[in-house]
């Protein structure tokens, strides 16, 4: 059951899938199947960072920035974050080349998640 009594979803129960062909970034709040360019996704999971794979999270006024310390080179890189919320998700999609700072409004923001092309999904605890 991923509802609460007030009809809001929990979103401790979301699952993230990311497509190995056209790297698709797909959500879901609670058990599914879900496929992409004709494959079968497995629900990604998330793991403690390692020092490769580090993030920083600083308070800025009323926002997390969420800084992840890692390459952006065209074949290794971080391809989103994701910000877990009490009543929501938002995700911020990163490109190769480009930069690895986000902002994610703090109200309500319990978990960043953020994912690495070749070495999977990573999640940090903001509180």
């Amino acid at each position: 059951d991923v509802v609460n009594t007030n009809g809001s979803f929990r979103m401790t129960q979301m699952k993230l899938y990311v497509c190995p062909v056209c790297g698709n970034i797909l959500q879901s709040t609670g058990e599914a199947v879900i496929s992409c360019c004709g494959i079968r996704l497995p629900a990604l999971e998330a793991e403690e960072p390692d020092a490769r794979h580090a993030a920083q999270i600083e308070k800025i006024e009323d926002e997390y920035c969420v800084t992840i310390d890692h390459a952006m080179e065209k074949d290794h890189f971080i391809s989103f974050a994701a910000a877990v919320k009490n009543d929501g998700f938002e995700i911020r999609k990163l490109y190769p080349e480009g930069g690895t700072v986000v902002r994610f409004p703090i109200r309500g923001t319990r978990f960043v998640y953020y994912y690495c092309n070749r070495h999977g999904l990573y999640k940090i605890s903001v509180r």
